[in-house]
């Protein structure tokens, strides 16, 4: 019988993802290109990724990285900042500088036939700023602003206090901001020795994306990334290592921020996770999706549908080089903050125990990952993006290709040894920050110790 109009139809075969050939090559300074040839429109992506982030801040400098990289278009020894802005402009481009814990970004897109002049200015940026001490004041007290701006949102005080919590004293326990501390003791003699440390060609990899043959890529960035030379021996801040997964505090804390008038509390569950390079990777990702990544999942249904706490919970991996973490994160009404975390907690016990996933479940969860994959991979920014993240973590040239076929193959057994391995509610830090006065009386409930926490902005 045919189909009405009034019949859903019905999911049609998932699209197999094949990843682009990538066209390696190398500068004779040492510094990587990747090409990835895409005609679909005249127009290219350029994407540097330089090996530095937030986590190489010199110990007692949280936020040099990001301060450094705020700077880069401050100007050149060619022009100023808005001489700088207008070039890009008139190549019908803009220039966005990315600080990640493990990596620095710096990426555009612009006509094909002005990529070597958007190369030039790359160039420009990366190996000749200006690095003035009237723009690092400026830069400082921008940031100080955002500062005293996060300082005032519940949200930014709770993911503060939770990556501090876990991560305590190591490398990624701070974000990209820094400290107001830190920024008052910065000088620009240190981000000129930060930079001529950071911003060197061995290591990094310039990826160009888009309507540009490899050939003419590769002779393009020789003629102006060539001169790019480092100065002298690298010298950064300490990288987490692998198994140094300490936590600043012991485990099963509760921390609490005390906000006096908050009508409703942030709440921030987790711990130390795993790190991107692992070989159960797929199985993470469909974990996640079925416990608290997609609004279908357990926590959410459970917080929201079922109990009408929250607008929505979710879960995540923040994955790194090194390590991450695993949490759980929601906004709720501020007297059910103590059953909101004993839900959480439970939510994370089950998965990995007393309710291991289903198949049903299992295959929504597969959907919701693999459904729209190929959209990730429409445009020359999308390619440039995904390559980039080969380069960050250091992965196979058939991660895309892989992503489909591994979530596919995920079975309920592999799900619950991944949950019993990676969640770890005893081990979970839990941030709540809000009207102490209405509910921390309660909190004895968790049956964990309860600390107040001061959190450094």
């Amino acid at each position: 019988m045919a189909k009405t109009r009034f019949e859903m139809p019905g999911a049609g075969e998932l699209a197999r993802m094949t990843f682009p050939h990538v066209v390696r090559g190398a500068l004779a300074n040492g510094a990587q290109v990747w090409s990835i040839f895409n005609a679909t429109l005249p127009v290219v992506t350029l994407a540097l990724v330089v090996p530095v982030g937030s986590a190489h801040d010199p110990v007692g400098l949280p936020g040099l990285a990001g301060a450094m990289a705020d700077l880069l278009d401050e100007g050149t020894d060619k022009t100023d900042a808005i001489g700088l802005a207008e070039a890009f402009a008139d190549l019908g481009s803009e220039l966005s500088v990315d600080v990640g814990p493990d990596v620095t970004t710096l990426t555009l897109t612009t006509l094909t036939r002005f990529m070597e002049p958007a190369l030039a200015l790359l160039s420009d940026v990366v190996t000749r700023p200006r690095l003035r001490e009237d723009d690092l004041a400026r830069v400082c007290e921008i940031r100080l602003n955002r500062l005293r701006q996060l300082r005032s949102s519940a949200s930014a005080v709770a993911d503060r206090a939770f990556l501090s919590a876990v991560f305590g004293p190591h490398s990624y326990g701070h974000g990209t901001l820094g400290t107001s501390a830190a920024l008052g003791r910065l000088s620009i003699d240190d981000v000129r020795t930060f930079h001529a440390a950071a911003m060197r060609p061995q290591g990094s990899t310039l990826i160009v994306a888009g309507d540009a043959e490899p050939e003419a890529v590769l002779a393009a960035a020789e003629r102006q990334l060539g001169g790019w030379l480092g100065v002298g021996e690298a010298a950064l801040g300490p990288v987490l290592g692998p198994g140094e997964d300490a936590t600043a505090v012991p485990v099963s804390q509760v921390l609490v921020v005390d906000r006096p008038g908050a009508p409703q509390t942030e709440v921030r569950v987790g711990h130390v996770g795993p790190r991107r390079h692992g070989a159960d990777y797929h199985t993470l990702v469909t974990l996640d999706a079925l416990l608290g990544g997609q609004f279908s999942s357990r926590i959410n249904l459970n917080l929201r549908e079922t109990r009408g706490l929250t607008y929505g919970a979710r879960t995540s991996f923040d994955f790194r080089t090194q390590s991450g973490t695993f949490s759980c994160e929601t906004n709720v009404q501020g007297d059910a903050t103590p059953l909101v975390v004993s839900e959480i907690l439970a939510e994370f016990e089950a998965v990995g125990g007393s309710r291991p996933a289903e198949e049903e479940e299992l295959a929504r969860a597969k959907s919701s990952l693999t459904r729209g994959y190929v959209r990730r991979f429409e445009t020359s920014a999308h390619l440039a993006y995904a390559a980039a993240q080969l380069v960050t973590f250091d992965l196979p040239m058939e991660t895309f290709d892989r992503y489909v076929p591994g979530v596919e193959a995920v079975t309920p057994g592999a799900v619950l040894t991944a949950a019993r391995a990676h969640i770890r509610p005893l081990e979970s830090t839990v941030v709540v920050v809000g009207d102490a006065a209405g509910w921390r009386a309660k909190l004895d409930v968790l049956d964990r110790p309860v600390v107040e926490q001061i959190v450094e902005f």
